[in-house]
């Protein structure tokens, strides 16, 4: 087990990978070195941990973008639905005057009802006291049936 493999497995807990592997050659190559040199070591876990770093920036943005996306048609669907709703606050607004508009017009023909009658009862009661007193004898007469 080399160097190389030794400090990886003891980093990721894992073997190399042969991506990994190849590209630790590769390193090990342009610096005329071998994979067992520290510095290739050191560099290819640099470029892992770029790597992850910058896979990890790009699925923040691929999330940002989709955040903004659903907040925009999020924000159009509630411009609409706040459209909707003040023009039913207008409708239900009406509803509401129009019945207490009714509701005051019952209670005026109540009241002028009540006041008609109470008014009819008065005149009622003083025909028949003004009957009573034109004529006394059948007034009793009358008065006595009546119980």
């Amino acid at each position: 087990m080399t160097n190389l493999e030794r400090f990886y497995r003891s980093v990721h807990g894992r073997d190399l990978q042969p991506w990994e592997r190849q590209l630790a050659v590769r390193i090990a190559a342009a610096l005329n070195t071998t994979t067992d040199d520290d510095f290739v070591v050191h560099l290819l876990l640099v470029y892992m941990s770029t790597n992850a770093i910058t896979n990890m920036y790009n699925e923040l943005v691929v999330a940002r973008n989709t955040l903004a996306e659903d907040n925009r048609d999020l924000i159009q669907q509630l411009k609409g639905d706040l459209r909707r709703n003040r023009l039913m606050a207008y409708v239900l607004l009406g509803v509401v005057a129009l019945g207490l508009f009714a509701g005051a017009w019952t209670l005026g023909t109540v009241v002028t009802l009540s006041n008609g009658a109470a008014a009819n009862e008065t005149r009622l009661a003083a025909a028949l006291e003004a009957c009573e007193q034109r004529s006394p004898g059948r007034g009793q007469r009358g008065s006595e049936i009546g119980r």
